[in-house]
């Protein structure tokens, strides 16, 4: 009998260290939530005035936290309207300008502009609202194709949607869906291709019509084919503002008016360093900047 009146405690024992232990690890995961830097407080800074989309970085150094520099005085102009393409080895600093590009850091020194105006002085809402961003990861959500076009305008009128789609070439797979523009495409957009979710997203971009377009790694899902296709559709959509291209792959780089490479923080004033140079990893691009092979 007092072997069964103790099983039951003893028992209950293992489901306390268990609740315990899950307890000890979102308290863990809270703590670094709480640790990660918030982001610059804005109050009362004054919008962002739509811009042309000239950009200006002046000698800008930035590191990230218990890590050697990742920029070491980048100076670069890219006028209105114009197409530039990042690239370099990983690790070189191509994402980073994008970073504080769009203040998602500030630099350890120098300074973003935009339209002559610096972007610290002016509230980040403003600021991101003028950049639209296509990444290499697509974040969707377990909703409506819709739903993931309009995540960053939720207000956004019918017409607007459907216009944003054909802009990214992305309308004439919707409405091949079952339900369209309607249809759910789970979790990460599982139920669609890599080519399908990279046009919801650019078309999520340029719902907000923004006058600067940055695509990072845009096209890495594509096969070469789906690549081209991709970039023979969006022409047009670039030549209208002013777009900022990061990627390794040729087809892409064919895109810019100009190529820059990053390397070790820096952009190198005449493509890829000699050391590669001199390995025979780069070649002369039909518009004189040096590629990868």
């Amino acid at each position: 009998l007092y072997g069964m009146l103790l099983t039951r405690p003893v028992s209950g024992l293992a489901g306390v260290y268990g609740s315990v232990q899950t307890a000890r690890g979102a308290a863990e995961r809270l703590i670094e939530v709480f640790a990660v830097r918030p982001e610059p407080d804005d109050a009362g800074a004054s919008p962002l005035a739509p811009v042309s989309g000239h950009i200006r970085l002046e000698n800008l150094h930035f590191a990230y936290p218990g890590r050697g520099k990742v920029l070491s005085g980048v100076d670069l102009e890219i006028r209105a309207g114009e197409t530039i393409a990042l690239t370099g080895e990983n690790g070189s600093g191509k994402s980073t300008v994008i970073h504080l590009l769009m203040r998602f850091a500030d630099p350890d020194e120098g300074r973003v502009l935009i339209d002559g105006t610096d972007i610290r002085s002016v509230s980040i809402a403003s600021l991101r609202g003028q950049i639209g961003l296509v990444a290499q990861h697509v974040l969707l959500l377990n909703g409506t194709v819709r739903e993931n076009i309009a995540y960053g305008c939720p207000d956004a009128a019918e017409a607007e949607i459907e216009r944003a789609a054909r802009a990214a070439q992305a309308d004439e797979f919707i409405r091949r869906l079952p339900q369209g523009y309607d249809t759910l495409i789970g979790d990460q957009g599982i139920r669609l291709t890599g080519g399908q979710r990279q046009r919801i997203s650019l078309a999520r971009a340029l719902l907000k019509n923004p006058p600067i377009l940055v695509l990072d790694e845009a096209t890495a899902m594509f096969d070469p084919q789906g690549e081209l296709d991709f970039i023979e559709d969006c022409q047009s959509v670039l030549a209208e503002r002013t777009v900022i291209l990061i990627t390794h792959r040729p087809a892409s780089l064919a895109l810019a008016d100009r190529v820059l490479v990053l390397d070790q923080g820096r952009i190198c004033p005449d493509g890829f360093p000699d050391s590669q140079a001199a390995s025979g990893k780069s070649s002369r691009s039909p518009r004189g900047a040096r590629l990868p092979q």
